[in-house]
């Protein structure tokens, strides 16, 4: 008796583990037909393409570069059309999902420009240092410029230093965008550090930043000039370790 009700408990087990392993091949053909029957049907047609994301790009622009067939279904593989998007020049990286069962929806995320390169001719740049297909007028009214001549190498700011200071206003804007917006240009000061000259409605006209942790030398500032009550300060300099020295009579 015991021999047999093991044999049945075996038989059992048998047909168990064979019921998941059905299930488990089931659930993992189904990413592999599902989307293809879907594509077939009238009802999943492609009727409508939305663009989020863009800036300076035009909408128009990305759904040119998708080229999206007339007969295209939403359950299509996007591959091909977020490729033809990331072609652009201005374009980092496109993603296009369902939206119901008619809507496509392309996600941009833009290389945008963070300053403004003189070649002289203003060129904006990128926060890696590339030079972008933009009219300069475009971005040039809330950009800083950076100080001194650039010369570019192969579409880039060739100086390491000046691709450094592109990097910097990226990071700077992402923490402290007002502050950012109100820098007229951004170089290298003869004293060392960072050189921020500031439009007149900053609380600073001069901003000097240190080399290492600027970001952290610029919320000092931002504290020291809280607790002053004259504005504009001609001079807030944070490259000392430990304080910040405002100058009310700065002789350049």
């Amino acid at each position: 008796m015991a021999i047999r009700g093991l044999d049945r408990l075996t038989r059992r087990a048998k047909r168990r583990i064979f019921v998941v392993l059905m299930g488990g091949l089931v659930g993992l053909s189904v990413p592999l037909w599902v989307p293809r029957l879907l594509a077939s049907l009238p009802a999943f047609r492609v009727a409508t393409i939305q663009v989020v994301g863009t800036r300076y790009v035009s909408a128009t622009d990305v759904v040119r570069l998708a080229a999206v067939e007339p007969d295209a279904s939403v359950w299509d593989d996007p591959a091909d059309w977020e490729a033809r998007v990331e072609s652009h020049p201005l374009v980092l990286e496109a993603r296009i999902r369902r939206d119901g069962s008619r809507v496509l929806e392309i996600q941009v995320i833009e290389d945008r420009p963070v300053v403004l390169a003189s070649t002289p001719a203003l060129l904006p740049v990128s926060a890696e240092g590339r030079v972008l297909p933009l009219e300069p007028w475009i971005s040039s009214v809330d950009l800083p410029l950076i100080s001194g001549h650039a010369e570019l190498e192969t579409g880039r700011l060739a100086a390491p230093a000046q691709r450094a200071i592109a990097e910097l206003i990226a990071r700077l804007e992402a923490i402290e965008p007002e502050f950012v917006q109100q820098v007229s240009e951004v170089g290298y000061a003869e004293e060392g550090g960072y050189e921020f000259l500031m439009l007149p409605t900053a609380n600073a006209s001069r901003v000097l930043l240190p080399i290492e942790k600027p970001v952290h030398g610029l919320r000092r500032v931002a504290l020291a000039l809280g607790q002053t009550s004259e504005t504009p300060v001609p001079l807030a300099d944070a490259r000392y370790a430990s304080r910040v020295v405002l100058s009310f009579e700065e002789n350049r």
